[in-house]
């Protein structure tokens, strides 16, 4: 028997050596095999068959191998990316529940858009939260069943308590503060440890939420006590009629800085004054609650519209808030319907008379406080009697779905439509009107005066 090959290569040589030494053409592997037979096992041919045999199970054995470690690769492959999933999946719930809490101060909106989230995430199957008031948990949905040991047991412990499978409570922990439960649940399957840190993240992420809109409410409450102490009850006014409204923001928290005022001197003149703070929250009712009662001193005091806007103006520059203000002044000499008004930044008013409704356009100042000196013009007409004057903030004719021209046109329609009746409702179908919608991004003042005339 020949030599065992130690290569594929020597095979190879070595068989096209013994089948060029074969006197049988044409060599085929079945003539191979009858060559065999007719040599033998001794001979060259069955050696170099045999190391082929040889090599081919050692290469069969290493495809194997192969084939496992590739299969074993794969597999680990596959858990990786299995694993990476489940990791993006995960941070992408802690993102939007991150981005739940962060864009807006309402908190039963911000709790609403977590409940949705643990939902479609499909992290559980169901949802209750339970927040603190006045050191007692109350549950804030409308679902059936009470406060039970498990959501007691978190929040007393300030730790995580499983109660039946699938049922985990969690604490809205904010540093040694708990300011309520979220309680899940699963219908198939337990919450693991990772699934208990996962929650513990959403839970933190909703105690900040919390936290920080809890805070602005509670500015917003003192905001919107303050502004709404500081309206004033309009007196009745010999010769003439008045009729005010205000309505605060339907949309978020914020409170503006809208006010509306008027006064009567003892000359026999009523002043009529309507203003808009820029920016919203405490602050701003803040600035607000200043200007009215300056611009109100400067009218008793008998200043005219122009004087007391100047006057407004110069206070507001020298404070150290950055906020302006817009606002109008108007002055009616009851004893002849003279009517004197100057505007900062501020719409126009609508004048009603036998002539129809319309704006009284005129030149006009910038905002209060801006660095910009400008000379505050005033104007003056006589006014008709039974005429109209309407004094308001852009909040009434102002929307996201229209521009403010049409809601202008709006404003001169409806008070046309409806002066003949009693001023108070007259401005409360202006309201009904121009608020018909019911959600209005701003708040909004109305005051109306009708000169009765002499």
């Amino acid at each position: 028997m020949s030599r065992r090959p130690r290569s594929t290569e020597e095979l190879r040589t070595e068989i096209e050596q013994v089948l060029r030494a074969s006197s049988t053409p044409p060599i085929t592997w079945s003539s191979v095999a009858a060559e065999l037979d007719a040599a033998g096992e001794d001979s060259p041919l069955a050696g170099a068959l045999e190391a082929l045999a040889s090599l081919v199970r050692e290469q069969d054995r290493q495809l194997r191998l192969h084939r496992s470690q590739l299969a074993e690769t794969n597999a680990g492959l596959l858990a990786l990316r299995a694993e990476i999933e489940r990791q993006r999946r995960r941070s992408a719930f802690l993102d939007d529940v991150s981005r739940a809490a962060a864009t807006t101060l309402d908190s039963a909106e911000m709790l609403n858009q977590l409940v949705g989230l643990v939902t479609r995430h499909g992290f559980a199957d169901r949802t209750r939260v339970w927040l603190v008031v006045d050191d007692e948990l109350v549950r804030q949905d409308e679902g059936g069943g009470g406060l039970d040991h498990v959501t007691s047991r978190a929040f007393g412990s300030r730790e995580a308590a499983f109660g039946e499978p699938g049922r985990v409570s969690i604490p809205l922990r904010l540093g040694p503060r708990v300011l309520g439960v979220l309680d899940l649940y699963r219908d198939s399957e337990e919450f693991d440890s990772e699934d208990v840190a996962l929650a513990q993240g959403v839970a933190n992420r909703a105690a900040v939420g919390l936290r920080n809109a809890t805070a602005y409410e509670h500015e917003h409450e003192l905001a919107q006590r303050l502004q709404r102490a500081m309206l004033p009850v309009l007196a009745d006014q010999e010769g003439v009629d008045l009729a005010a409204r205000y309505r605060s923001a339907t949309r978020g928290v914020h409170v503006g800085g809208d006010w509306y005022d008027a006064v009567t001197r003892q000359d026999g003149t009523v002043v009529l004054m309507v203003g808009d703070v820029t920016g919203h929250g405490l602050d701003a009712a803040v600035v607000m609650g200043k200007l009215q009662n300056a611009l109100r001193a400067y009218a008793l005091e008998g200043h005219g519209p122009a004087t007391s806007l100047r006057l407004v103006h110069e206070l507001l520059r020298g404070w150290t808030s950055a906020l302006y203000a817009t606002a109008i002044v108007a002055e009616i000499d009851i004893a002849t319907g003279v009517m004197r008004w100057s505007s900062a930044g501020h719409p126009p008013p609508v004048l009603l008379d036998g002539a129809g409704v319309r704006y009284l356009e005129v030149d006009h100042a910038p905002m209060l406080g801006i660095s910009a000196s400008s000379d505050i013009p005033q104007h003056e007409k006589k006014l008709e009697p039974g005429s109209i004057v309407a004094l308001y903030t852009d909040g009434l004719v102002e929307r996201r779905s229209s521009d403010i021209d049409t809601g202008m046109a709006k404003l001169a329609d409806v008070l046309g439509e409806h002066a003949e009746g009693a001023l108070p409702d007259v401005a409360e179908h202006i309201l009904r009107a121009m608020l018909d919608s019911g959600d209005h991004d701003d708040d909004v003042c109305l005051l109306l005066c009708r000169w009765f005339g002499v």
